[in-house]
């Protein structure tokens, strides 16, 4: 009996002695040594904590810094403060606890690594010398830590990706080991995200969920608040490792229209901006698509919108409310495709087609153009050579826009020019005799050939409503009405190339303001 008292003393005495053993190696310069060895291992970097402080098993720092890695630029943290838990010493794991970090900073080097994929050399075989005979206290010195919780009161993380940097900042987080073995979920809050693309804005951050899981970081949950009153969703994942590949998708909401156009534009638009989008990252950069949306959308103050009312005798379009607007998008190394695009105002006009901006502003685009019955019915020829019945009830005749986005033309006008030429020889019967008797005179063949083409430009038609005026003495009012709406058609090319601008996001400077169309005279 006496001797089985001893052992247990004994053993109490060498588990105390043990302990006392562990809390000394745990405060030494060995152990801070250790575990910045161990976290510089995890990150792929070299990594050094600051001195510690201890208060039982509760150590404070004033410092950790990690720098050189391949996806680890830098790591600088402030404030850090960790219980050690003891609990599994056992099994030879130090659980770091309850852990908190002030404030942190973080550099993240995305890019795509050439060499990513290549095999280090494999150095030859060493032949292992004898085992050395472990000491006793070997089975105390834990050689794997684990963390179960980290709170971040503020980070600004900095992901480098290959056409710039996406920048988070003052965004507070809550760190915790995931199901899966050596995965963690973090739930982050507050703070903003900017992109380097042009056509993404700030965001603010209300909440976020992530998982890191094999060198991964997928974003399971995220909502924001963007521009003043609108809201964007967004969901994916990217790599964090050699590829540095990354796809997300997303939703934009309740957006106001002035919001997102350029300053000449945000008193003629009105509505909310709505977007399903994806974001996939390629070797040139991002490829975005998706499909945007004007709601209760309202257009004021186009000149050609103006003509169109007044000519037309219809003041609605003057305010143009849209029953649709949309428009499926794909942008891709600087060029930018709208494919059915859909533009309509119930009763009034419709306008569908496509557009290409390629990255040197270069634009080529095919429309068709829907109108009402009688909207150009005082453009001789308009609405009988130019414009035909179709679909939906109006008439429709095709739009090619080409140029650039400074200097945009289109082949409408010149059309509209030379049926207008060929009309005033029909529309009039009881001139027509004169008309027909001096052609000769008045109609050069190089007239006539100006006449037959569609590629004259507005001078020649002009030149020949001049002309035929001089024959159509009682029709002069008519064709000065032709001639005007003509001439204002060209407003055309200046409102597409604005509408251009503003889905490229280029700033124009603020046009001067216009003289608004006269209502057309009665013709007599």
């Amino acid at each position: 009996m006496r001797a089985v008292i001893v052992l247990l003393v004994l053993a109490v005495v060498a588990m105390g002695g043990g302990y006392l053993w562990l809390r000394s190696w745990l405060h030494s310069e060995d152990f801070r040594t250790m575990l910045s060895a161990e976290v510089g291992k995890a990150l792929g970097a070299e990594a050094e904590f600051g001195t510690f402080r201890w208060e039982g098993t509760t150590v404070d720092t004033k410092s950790f810094d990690a720098s050189g890695g391949a996806v680890v630029g830098e790591v600088d943290a402030r404030g850090l403060s960790m219980n050690i838990g003891l609990d599994r010493v056992g099994e030879r794991v130090l659980e770091l606890q309850t852990a908190r970090i002030n404030e942190i900073k973080v550099r993240l080097d995305l890019r795509d690594k050439p060499d990513a994929g290549r095999q280090e050399p494999v150095p030859p075989p060493v032949t292992p010398s004898a085992p050395k005979e472990p000491k006793w206290y070997d089975r105390w010195v834990p050689n794997e830590f684990e963390l179960t919780g980290l709170d971040v009161g503020r980070s600004s993380v900095e992901l480098i990706l290959g056409d710039g940097p996406i920048e988070f900042s003052g965004t507070a987080w809550s760190v915790e080991p995931g199901r899966s073995s050596g995965s963690y979920e973090a739930i982050g809050s507050g703070g903003e995200i900017r992109f380097p693309w042009e056509f993404v804005p700030e965001l603010r951050l209300n909440e976020a969920r992530l998982r890191y899981q094999d060198s991964t970081v997928f974003l399971t949950e995220s909502d924001f608040r963007v521009y003043e009153r609108g809201y964007a969703t967004l969901v994916g994942e990217a790599s964090v490792g050699g590829s540095g590949g990354y796809a997300f998708t997303g939703t934009l909401t309740d957006v106001m229209a002035d919001e997102v156009v350029t300053e000449d534009w945000r008193q003629r638009i009105e509505g909310k901006v709505e977007s399903d989008f994806s974001v996939v990252g390629k070797e040139n950069g991002p490829s975005v698509s998706g499909r945007v949306r004007l709601l209760d959308g309202v257009l004021t103050g186009l000149p050609v919108l103006d003509s169109l009312g007044a000519y037309g005798g219809n003041p609605r379009f003057r305010r143009l409310a849209l029953s649709e607007a949309s428009a499926d998008f794909h942008w891709e190394d600087g060029s930018l495709l709208l494919t059915d695009i859909k533009i309509g105002s119930e009763g009034l006009m419709r306008v569908e087609g496509l557009l290409r901006v390629e990255k040197d502003d270069r634009i080529d685009g095919r429309f068709r153009v829907g109108l009402t019955p009688g909207t150009l019915a005082r453009i001789p020829g308009a609405e009988t050579k130019v414009f035909l019945p179709g679909e939906r009830g109006l008439l429709w005749a095709p739009l090619h826009v080409t140029g650039t986005l400074d200097d945009p033309e289109e082949d409408l006008t010149d059309r509209l020019i030379a049926a207008a030429g060929l009309r005033m020889f029909e529309v009039l019967p009881e001139t027509g005799e004169r008309v027909l008797k001096y052609t000769e005179r008045v109609m050069s063949e190089d007239v006539a050939d100006r006449i037959a083409g569609t590629g004259g430009v507005i001078e020649q038609g002009t030149d020949l409503i001049d002309r035929g005026r001089g024959l159509l003495d009682g029709e002069g009012d008519v064709l000065d009405e032709a001639e005007d709406v003509i001439r204002r058609g060209t407003d055309v090319v200046g409102e597409v190339g604005g509408l251009l601008d503003v889905i490229r996001g280029k700033d124009k400077e603020k046009p001067a303001p216009r003289t608004p169309p006269e209502s057309p005279r009665e013709p007599e």
